[in-house]
């Protein structure tokens, strides 16, 4: 007999707002964190919970439409819907998990979300720590030009392989200029696209 696990109900734990200190935005600082204890707990249902999610994404949905981050062609679904006001309607059915709900904030919406919540004094020394976290990340790879001398390639006498984000960073080696014997590592954007379409689908086969 296969095993598998079930799950019979989704406990929820909402913690306060705090400053983060824990990670490194791309600007700024003042990061979002949660306190150490929870001050609420709740207990749903698997379809309590899934409707719970629905309508929660669905009034997400409908700001980022206010706010003009959100733009659909006409005709689709989810348009008719916001130009109806009846996004957050219960009756209303479409697949909100075809969107995505994890929009970066700028340090400006980070400073506001830690007020409304009650933090009354925002440590400015977070700032200047990620800006230096930030820039000794840029001081990374290695300084070859096109081509690497496994002799003087910082990345070959480390024994790592040379690594290349997009142009000439932080590795400046091109693929047939590589000398490195540990080989080179080129970020390819499709080829992560198709990962993450791949397991898409593989999660709603499981679904199934």
């Amino acid at each position: 007999q296969k095993k598998s696990v079930k799950f019979a109900g989704v406990t929820v734990f909402y913690f306060p707002r705090k400053q983060g200190f824990t990670c490194v935005p791309s600007q700024g600082g003042s990061t979002l964190g949660m306190g150490d204890n929870h001050a609420l707990m709740e207990n749903f249902s698997l379809s309590e919970y899934s409707k719970v999610q629905q309508r929660w994404h669905k009034h997400l949905l409908y700001e980022q439409h206010c706010q003009g981050k959100l733009s659909l062609p006409m005709g689709h679904k989810l348009a008719h819907a916001l130009a109806n006001g009846s996004v957050e309607s219960e009756e209303e059915e479409w697949n909100v998990d075809e969107y995505y709900f994890l929009q970066p904030l700028a340090t400006r919406q980070r400073r506001l979300i830690l007020r409304q919540a009650g933090v009354k004094k925002i440590d400015g020394n977070e700032k200047e720590e990620c800006k230096d976290i930030r820039s000794s990340r840029e001081v990374c790879g290695c300084d070859c030009q096109v081509h690497c001398d496994p002799e003087t390639c910082i990345c070959s006498q480390a024994g790592i392989k040379c690594q290349v984000d997009r142009l000439s960073f932080p590795c400046g080696c091109s693929k047939d200029g590589c000398g490195n014997p540990q080989g080179r590592v080129e970020f390819n954007p499709l080829r992560v696209r198709s990962h993450f379409i791949h397991t898409l689908m593989r999660l709603e086969l499981d679904k199934k």
